[in-house]
């Protein structure tokens, strides 16, 4: 039974020396590179509601739009 527990015990101190090691390991991405530099907000097309990239995104008045087409859409203007 003793045997038991030194074994139970070594296998709990290896988990938590491994779990406090990986907390303190930098999150990468997928290409390697560190992931916060990749985040971009999202933003709300003010047409369809369909959320995209702020850079990808057509900001009219403080609006964000998908594309030229909802833009022209949403503000009554003919293309």
């Amino acid at each position: 039974m003793s045997r038991l527990l030194v074994v139970v015990v070594i296998f709990i101190a290896i988990y938590l020396l491994l779990k406090h090691y990986r907390r303190q390991m930098p999150k990468k991405d997928v290409m390697g590179e560190d992931a916060s530099k990749h985040r971009e907000n999202m933003v709300r097309c003010a047409h369809c509601g369909v959320h995209l990239p702020k850079g990808e995104s057509i900001m009219v008045e403080h609006k964000h739009y998908c594309s030229e087409a909802h833009r022209h859409a949403h503000t009554g203007e003919s293309e």
